[in-house]
């Protein structure tokens, strides 16, 4: 699992402001991954059409 570690090293490694709300790790390579980020990308766009975009902010993954 040296994912994990290199991945939390990298976000803490971030400026803060600049780490993303969320990070995908797929170690069995099983697609989670995109599911996740179709996911983000489709509550990112609801977020929009409600009117609460001011949730988004420059450095979320959403």
């Amino acid at each position: 699992m040296t994912e994990v570690a290199e991945a939390v090293a990298r976000l803490v490694a971030m400026k803060h402001g600049t780490r993303p709300l969320r990070t995908h790790i797929d170690p069995s390579r099983d697609g989670s991954e995109v599911v996740s980020a179709v996911a983000d990308r489709l509550r990112a766009d609801f977020f929009r059409r409600i009117g609460l975009d001011s949730l988004l902010t420059a450095g979320s993954s959403l």
